[in-house]
């Protein structure tokens, strides 16, 4: 993280956005946060349960949408795990949101693979979300204060996040042209009609 000038030895603060431009970050997305909400509350049923709270953040490490457990929302916003929280790599250094924005890819940062010593006790599953051209416009991510030692634990939850990523992309891919012919295509022909693997769109 020479590029970035940070020290993993020293522990900084979790850097939570004021409320005016936290605005600013959901407004520029208002459409994408309509549709994913839907999306992230139905992650966030499975998975409650095994102490994981749901993020979505946009392209810039932002966090635009939350839902955690409210007993423990002290704790979650101290650890950055909270609305507003900003998880750019060039702030926060290697971390599941930032590093899925750097890569495009899904991945977790399992506890010590964190460059940032602060959230090191973390374990970070996350998934891109992109648009209709192909650019990357959100990061979905499940989070856990405290897990497993042994990264595999977190095999489940990485198909759990991309499975739902994969939704929430259709679902406003099929609303951006809503005006079209839409073709649905699947390798699971006997669940063709609710699994769908890829999706065209189709003018006159």
């Amino acid at each position: 993280m020479g590029n970035h000038r940070l020290d993993p030895a020293v522990m900084r603060p979790a850097v939570i956005v004021e409320d005016p431009r936290l605005r600013e970050h959901r407004e520029a997305m208002e459409e994408l946060l309509r549709t994913a909400r839907f999306g992230v509350e139905a992650l966030y049923r499975q998975v409650a349960g095994l102490g994981y709270v749901v993020l979505l953040s946009d392209n810039e490490g932002i966090t635009v949408d939350y839902i955690g457990d409210e007993a423990t929302t002290d704790y979650l916003r101290a650890a950055g795990l909270y609305m507003g929280a900003d998880w750019n790599e060039a702030r926060a250094g290697t971390n599941g949101t930032g590093t899925c924005i750097a890569t495009g890819e899904s991945l977790t940062i399992h506890q010590c693979d964190h460059f940032d010593a602060t959230h090191i006790p973390l374990t970070c599953t996350v998934a891109p979300i992109f648009d209709p051209v192909g650019n990357l416009s959100a990061v979905l991510d499940i989070s856990a204060l405290r897990s497993p030692r042994e990264k595999p634990s977190q095999f489940l939850a990485l198909q759990i996040v991309r499975n739902f990523a994969h939704r929430i992309e259709t679902a406003s891919f099929i609303r951006s042209f809503s005006r079209n012919w839409i073709v649905k295509l699947t390798a699971n022909q006997a669940l063709a009609e609710v699994d769908t693997d890829y999706v065209l769109a189709l003018d006159s």
